[in-house]
């Protein structure tokens, strides 16, 4: 073969591979609702190519349903779930070096790069102003299990919703079991994390807890609710992305990541009010700048590695 064969032969292997990773299908795994349809959506009139089906549910839902189909992987790519579910289930993840790698400081990657940083989740009090006065406010994740709450509260299920088991386990990491139990007393439970801060808006109940996300839109929607942020501190954590391990659609799922991990992906992902995890992307505007929110070094390994005993003790409890 002629040098210049040589070179168009490559030349053509080349274009075939980028022409197959165009191609074809991908299915995404989706528990960031609005945010993670807007990425979808992105990254369709990016490669609009590839088919993407997409399946919404919350992240409890789609961890025990790649657990169950560990075997025979239906899904390709977990959009944006909170990191510690992953630390938590690590052998569900493919070991992928994202094109966007250098954007992302190490300790939002997961070990052999099995996941990305996706957005900084921080968790507020939602409080609807109507049925509260501002100094009836809580003020503090131990003001929640004062008894002056009781019926006031709503939370999501931890064992179905990723960001509610983050929200017990920063209340456990800062006080134990006994405030946790007492806020427990205090609230209603609903199975999905969305309905925790509609609820509030609509007037149902008094106070919620939902990542700060959540807030603002609806803030800007008319509706009579305001972020508290806990005055003993949120939490710092994220949520990630990551390629399903034994993924079907494998470029697909390895070109939706790459996507999933870009700038532009990012700039989308602060639309929807959310704190994107690289440093290149700016704040959404309106949030309060994180330097002026109280935070504590939130422990996801201890998170994720005490995950199935403090289910366990909060099912126990919420069964009596």
């Amino acid at each position: 073969m002629t040098p210049k064969l040589g070179i168009l032969a490559l030349t053509a292997v080349l274009l075939s591979g980028s022409a197959l990773a165009q191609e074809g299908s991908v299915v995404v795994y989706n528990p960031a609702g609005d945010a993670g349809e807007l990425i979808i959506d992105g990254f369709q009139a990016k490669y609009p190519g590839v088919s993407v089906s997409t399946i919404n549910a919350g992240v409890g839902e789609l961890f025990t349903r790649m657990s169950a189909e560990k075997n025979n992987p239906q899904g390709d790519i977990i959009l944006c779930a909170s990191s510690e579910a992953f630390m938590a289930n690590p052998d569900l993840f493919a070991s992928y070096e994202s094109t966007e790698i250098a954007n992302f400081s190490a300790d939002v990657i997961g070990p052999d790069n099995t996941y990305y940083g996706c957005s900084m989740p921080l968790q507020a009090f939602i409080v609807n102003t109507n049925l509260l006065a501002e100094d009836e406010y809580p003020t503090s994740w131990e003001d929640l299990s004062d008894p002056r709450f009781a019926g006031k509260l709503v939370l999501a299920n931890p064992s179905l919703s990723g960001s509610a088991y983050a929200q017990l386990a920063q209340i456990l990491q800062l006080y134990g079991w006994d405030v946790a139990e007492g806020i427990m007393a205090n609230a209603r439970f609903t199975t999905s994390s969305q309905s925790v801060f509609q609820d509030v808006g609509r007037g149902e109940i008094e106070i919620g807890v939902t990542g700060e996300a959540n807030i603002g839109p609806m803030v800007d929607e008319g509706y009579p609710v305001t972020a508290v942020y806990p005055s003993d501190g949120t939490g710092l954590r994220f949520d990630a992305s990551a390629i399903i391990d034994g993924a079907r659609n494998l470029d697909n799922a390895k070109l939706f990541l790459d996507y999933a991990n870009s700038a532009e992906a990012h700039e989308l992902l602060v639309s929807t009010n959310r704190r994107s995890v690289r440093a290149d992307i700016a704040a959404p505007d309106g949030l309060a700048p994180t330097s002026e929110i109280v935070t504590f070094t939130y422990d996801a390994d201890a998170a994720a590695e005490n995950r199935d005993e403090a289910l366990a003790h909060w099912e126990e409890l919420f069964a009596q």
